[in-house]
């Protein structure tokens, strides 16, 4: 039916164990296509609509009655109805999202788990940056087996909560995903557990989207796939799909395959430039697109011998560039992916004239749904605005044209905007380059003020820090209502094996109160205060209280949400500094105005 052979050398090999490569470079997995020839009605296979179950002959599963399915695969091929046109290509997308966990993934587990499950696997292990977890730990649970996963300790919480509900248990590597991929493949080979990943069965899943492709373009091959690549496994499987449906008379010519990576992690493109047929590795990869970036590419080898036997080619993409593929593709597509997959995107817009592609068919493969990791959108997000509930708050919002600025907007979050206290025109000319609103004066004057007290504290002003302003203003009230409540000073002691202490000043109404508190923490002692300040008359419970960094850095500005409750109201206060705990007290000042 099929045989396990080094990719390298061609040569059998025979597994000892539930590990299906090689200690130095991969295997893959070759199918009897005779057997398979004789399986299939070529006819009515063609005609066929696509599902995964049709595919099962070309698939290395011995008992179809065990295959592990969730109806992965038959994913929408959709053109272009915008994006095509701007780049001057004949563009389709593939639309990986649509599988069962979100992601290309699926295609593969289910593969591997149904092989899995024929050798009596006890347990399989797996290492991942989110996608491979989720989705192996899925079919592991539809296939009742024991599933442990390995990640870098920074892969995105919503990923984790994916495996956690599906019942995989996750061991945090410190270190990247190389380090998390070496001791996966170590505890297999202890334990007796089967290796999941990205070895020689997946590419036997993943394959399947080939064949989609080809069947939804009726057999016309368009000129190039271009795949996101992060191990390589999937341009790896999307030449083995046609190549098989090459062999079958399916189709008669291969489309080039094109690999795009980060700039931040160009494991493979970096070869493909040195005309190398073994990836790079990196020991330190950075991008916004976790996904794919990978400081070691397992299946490099194979990912390069793809592209070159197509013609292909890889090129990387800055981060910047994804994320205006990103927000492009959900505003003029309505696809919100992964920033990983949105860079197929952010390719043609920079090579496609280089590459030959202008008015060619292109399809660009979507990996992945944008709710797997969306804190790359959110970070140039500028957070909507707060009224009260009044329609003529909104109305004043509408007829001055707010709603035409910018959502986003797409510049390096690090870089200085004010290091010195700007003038009127010069803060209107930045507010105008970089959001577009049409900021009321009192905005205005509430922006000027917070960067007056950021450049006090010596914290120059960066993109992001600007954008937190912002985005803290915009958050507040049209107007502060009567009785208003206002931290005028405070002071905070803090212990290494005692409670914090916090002493503060407020203003209520016209009197000026002081008051103190103790809490585990600075922030946990202001609040005490804060709430014995406001006396009989904070009757409120705090219900939420969240911390986001967008720049990086000890002097990084902090944004505070806190939520404050009574009854069925909610209130919602914001503030940022670079100082946490005056972060908080704006968040507590703006939340407790808003409800009294």
């Amino acid at each position: 039916m099929y045989e396990l052979l080094d990719f390298r050398t061609k040569k059998k090999v025979t597994p000892e164990n539930l590990v299906f490569t090689g200690k130095d470079g991969p295997w893959e997995v070759k199918m009897d296509m005779e057997l398979v020839r004789s399986r299939i009605n070529k006819e009515y296979f063609k005609h066929a609509p696509p599902q995964g179950s049709k595919y099962l002959p070309l698939m290395p599963i011995k008992r179809y009655d065990s295959f592990v399915t969730l109806g992965e695969g038959a994913t929408p091929l959709i053109r272009s109805t915008r994006l095509g046109e701007e780049l001057g290509i004949d563009l389709y997308f593939k639309l990986e999202s649509q599988n069962p966990t979100g992601a290309f993934k699926d295609r593969g587990s289910a593969v591997e788990i149904s092989i899995a499950r024929e050798l009596g696997a006890k347990a399989v292990v797996v290492a991942s940056t989110g996608n491979m977890a989720a989705s192996i730990s899925c079919y592991a649970a539809a296939a009742h087996m024991p599933c442990f996963v390995f990640v870098p300790e920074d892969t995105p919480t919503s990923k984790m909560a994916q495996v956690i509900s599906y019942g995989g248990r996750i061991v945090q590597v410190k270190g990247s995903y190389g380090d998390a991929a070496r001791i996966a493949y170590e505890v297999a080979q202890e334990l007796g557990f089967y290796l999941c990943g990205d070895y020689a069965f997946r590419v036997e899943g993943h394959k399947t989207a080939a064949f989609e492709v080809a069947e939804q373009l009726f057999y016309d091959m368009p000129e190039a796939v271009v795949v996101p690549m992060g191990c390589g496994t999937n341009i790896a499987s999307y030449y083995r799909g046609f190549q098989d449906y090459q062999e079958l008379d399916f189709i008669d010519r291969m489309p080039r395959l094109i690999g795009v990576q980060a700039e931040g992690a160009p494991t493979i493109v970096d070869a493909f430039k040195n005309g190398a047929k073994e990836g790079v590795t990196f020991n330190r990869v950075s991008s916004i697109a976790g996904a794919i970036a990978i400081n070691h590419a397992l299946d490099a080898t194979k990912a390069l011998d793809a592209i070159y036997s197509s013609n292909g080619s890889a090129c990387a993409v800055s981060d910047t560039e994804m994320l205006e593929a990103q927000y492009s593709l959900a505003r003029e597509e309505g696809f919100f992916v992964e920033a990983a997959c949105a860079a197929t995107v952010a390719s043609l817009r920079r090579y496609a004239k280089d590459l030959g592609l202008l008015g060619k068919r292109v399809v660009c493969v979507l990996t992945g749904a944008g709710l797997k990791d969306p804190s790359p959108i959110l970070k140039i997000a500028i957070k909507p605005p707060t009224i009260f509930p009044d329609v003529e708050d909104f109305l004043s919002l509408y007829k001055n044209s707010f709603f035409e600025g910018k959502s986003v907007s797409f510049v390096d979050r690090g870089h200085v905007i004010f290091d010195a206290v700007p003038s009127a025109e010069e803060m209107l000319e930045k507010l105008d380059t970089y959001f577009s609103l049409p900021f009321s004066e009192q905005q205005i004057a509430a922006i000027s003020a917070v960067i007056e007290r950021f450049l006090r504290k010596g914290k120059p002003i960066t993109f992001s820090d600007l954008q937190d302003i912002v985005q803290e203003v915009l958050e507040k009230p049209t107007e502060r209502r009567e009785g208003a409540f206002s931290v005028l000073d405070f002071t905070v002691h803090t212990y290494k094996d005692k409670k914090s202490s916090a002493e503060v000043t407020v203003r209520v109404g016209k009197k000026d109160v002081v008051s103190s508190g103790e809490g585990v923490g600075p922030v946990d002692a202001v609040i005490a205060a804060l709430k014995k300040a406001c006396g009989d008359s904070f009757q409120f419970s705090l219900s939420n209280y969240k911390v986001n960094i967008r720049s990086e850095g000890t002097n990084a500005v902090v944004y505070v949400e806190l939520k404050l409750a009574r009854e069925e109201e909610v209130s919602v206060g914001s503030g940022a500094s670079p100082d946490i705990i005056q972060a908080s007290i704006e968040a507590f000042e703006n939340a407790y105005n808003a409800l009294t």
